[in-house]
């Protein structure tokens, strides 16, 4: 089950932000007696006229697909009567009924709840995550106002909310409950500081360790993930929201100012590289890997012309793959549009993975793998159809040269490009098309088998 969410995370939304465990069990809430003391996170004991203490608790990243944007939680110590709880919006199930199908649609259900601090730190430290910790200077009356606020989200009615990886997750609902206390504070702050950061950018700086995640959900963001963002929408990532929020200051009521959170604290130090300042920039090698299938779809379309049974063979099993592979990759972002995964809308990536790819895969398949190939009706609407997807391709990527079309991922176009446009050019080649820019010679078809 979790290979299967896993797949279906990198396929059709992947969880950002989700930090915590896949299964989740019920939350185990202490009530110490009221003899044991109030103990903060950093193992300080709460000033005898503060009944509330609040901190920032920010896990940095695990090893699972979801787990690589990290993960946060508000942990509000009260010496009235004992509590230490760390609240998160991270919490969801693998196991619940409707979990897959909510997941393909976006409308994937989280929950808040409670934890123990210490339980919670010491799974986050097995894991090998990093674990920080910052004090959060608010007055009484705030702190008190944000425990009535958690404590209200935890009510059956209010816990569960409808996901969203950038706009409504766990570290989102982090930041929103700290500046309703706050008054508005933090979006007046930073809602209006722009960055030259786009979704895409953040996105890929923090999963490329893996070359298949990294290329998987960069596909899958449309254009739409290449806006430039504002640094109230950089904190859906738990580790932009602790470095923002280090830099806040706030009057003291007497004239000065006085930071909104304290040193950094780190309560566990994993044994992994940190993640990278910036995504890598294009690779030549996505150019070589697409002139390559191009040049072996040449290759295989000569040999096959002049008579060779092997060559078609494989002419056939190299169009079927590439229309399955390439086309069931368009379809994914076809169906995207009847859900509510709006980044993945508005993807150019379908006009290269073209859904058509399928249908001229195994139209082409078929043709080519007859003794007298190409030949009719089924042979001529294949190179048609070919040509249509090669000169879709071919006009996007001129597009995508202008201000008119952005989208940030080359490596789509660097490698379905060539290959759409050799696809064209063998099947209208073979079929003698009365095209003029490829009138002359054309490679004769043969009876042998």
């Amino acid at each position: 089950m979790r290979a299967v969410a896993c797949l279906a995370s990198l396929l059709l939304g992947w969880g950002f932000g989700a930090g915590a465990p896949p299964v989740v069990a019920a939350p185990v809430i202490a009530t110490p007696t009221a003899a044991t003391p109030a103990v903060g996170v950093a193992g300080q004991a709460a000033p005898a006229e503060s009944r509330y203490q609040v901190f920032l608790l920010t896990m940095d990243q695990g090893d699972e697909v979801w787990e690589r944007f990290g993960h946060n939680a508000l942990v509000i110590l009260d010496s009235e009567d004992g509590t230490q709880l760390a609240w998160n919006w991270g919490l969801f199930d693998f196991e619940e009924v409707d979990f897959i199908p909510r997941f393909l649609r976006g409308t994937m259900r989280y929950r808040m709840g409670p934890s123990e601090v210490d339980p919670l730190v010491n799974a986050y430290a097995a894991a090998n995550r990093s674990v920080y910790a910052n004090e959060v200077f608010l007055t009484q009356e705030e702190a008190r106002a944000l425990d009535e606020f958690v404590r209200w989200n935890y009510l059956p009615e209010n816990r569960e909310y409808t996901y969203h990886y950038y706009f409504d997750n766990c570290s989102t609902r982090v930041r929103d409950a700290l500046d309703l206390v706050l008054g508005g504070m933090l979006r007046e702050r930073f809602e209006g500081n722009s960055t030259p950061y786009s979704f895409r950018w953040h996105s890929r700086r923090l999963v490329e360790e893996t070359l298949w995640v990294d290329q998987g959900l960069s596909f899958l963001l449309g254009m739409r993930g290449d806006h430039p963002r504002t640094e109230w929408e950089a904190m859906f990532i738990p580790m932009e929201l602790m470095e923002l929020l280090e830099g806040v200051t706030r009057t003291d009521g007497a004239g000065g100012e006085v930071p909104l959170l304290g040193p950094r604290q780190v309560l566990y130090e994993a044994d992994r590289e940190p993640a990278p300042e910036s995504p890598s920039g294009f690779s030549p090698l996505w150019i070589l890997l697409g002139l390559g299938g191009a040049g072996t779809m040449i290759g295989l379309g000569g040999a096959a012309g002049r008579g060779a049974s092997w060559a078609r063979a494989l002419l056939a099993a190299y169009l079927a793959v590439w229309g399955l592979a390439a086309g069931g990759l368009g379809w994914i972002l076809f169906l995207a549009w009847f859900t509510d995964h709006e980044f993945i809308q508005w993807n150019l990536n379908i006009v290269y993975m073209n859904p058509l790819l399928v249908l001229l895969g195994g139209l082409a398949a078929a043709v080519t793998s007859r003794p007298v190939w190409l030949a009719g009706g089924p042979g001529r609407a294949a190179a048609l159809l070919a040509l249509g997807i090669a000169a879709a391709s071919g006009l996007t990527a001129l597009l995508q040269l202008t201000p008119f079309l952005h989208q940030g991922n080359p490596e789509p176009v660097a490698v379905a490009l060539p290959i759409n446009l050799a696809i064209a050019w063998v099947l209208l080649r073979c079929t003698a098309l009365p095209v003029p820019a490829l009138a002359g010679r054309t490679w004769a078809a043969s009876p042998r088998s």
